[in-house]
């Protein structure tokens, strides 16, 4: 599944202010090369954007503008592959957008945070929605009249409501999932840090039982 040009389109930038993919992918190759100034906190962002736009023939500003703007078109399309499991990109800087927010397959917490907001604003939509449904249910159970065209309608709204209580119940599985595996990935890390920690002291141990004997 690939997703079409609405749902890549990046935010308009200053028509005064061109950028050409040539521009662009320097910016970000550059933004890349300095990525550890960019995560030190002790460094201002604005040196290093104005060392890049030098590089570049930009200004600063520009360039800190034209990244955020890309910035949420990689989230956009990060939240339709969260919702829809799309996995083919027409957009030429999702890869290095991948290098930047994602360390060792696991991507930061900014990134985290923006995905899974859009998750539960979708869970607590579908759940008002089958609020809504159960309500126009009882209203047409308690209405004076009941005839077929009612009945019909009251079993598409259950039929819907069920389909969207199934989807969110999956859901929610699939994040109990993951937090499983990673809490179990923990787990093994932690054991294997004591295994080795052990296996060091009985070493020093054998270490000082011999240094004692030899003396």
């Amino acid at each position: 599944m690939q997703l079409n040009q609405a749902d890549i389109m990046e935010t308009s930038d200053d028509p005064d202010d061109h950028w050409d993919h040539e521009s662009t992918a320097g910016m970000l190759a550059l933004y890349l090369q300095n990525i550890e100034k960019f995560r030190n906190p002790k460094i201002r962002k604005k040196n290093v954007w104005v060392d890049i736009a030098n590089a570049i023939g930009k200004g600063p500003d520009s360039c800190d503008k034209k990244f955020r703007n890309l910035k949420q078109t990689y989230i956009r399309l990060l939240r339709k592959k969260n919702r829809s499991g799309v996995t083919a990109f027409k957009w030429p800087y999702f890869d290095i957008f991948e290098e930047i927010y994602s360390i060792d397959g696991e991507y930061q917490p900014e990134i985290k945070q923006k995905i899974t907001d859009c998750s539960s604003d979708r869970i607590t939509k579908v759940l008002m929605g089958m609020d809504s449904s159960s309500k126009q249910e009882d209203t047409f159970e308690n209405g004076e009249s009941s005839n077929g065209q009612n009945d019909e309608v009251k079993r598409r709204l259950l039929r819907k409501r069920n389909a969207e209580f199934r989807k969110v119940t999956l859901e929610m599985r699939d994040r109990q999932r993951v937090v499983e595996e990673k809490l179990d990935r923990l787990i093994n890390i932690v054991e294997e840090s004591n295994n080795i920690q052990r296996e060091r002291n009985r070493l020093f141990q054998q270490f000082l039982d011999n240094l004692h004997q030899n003396h």
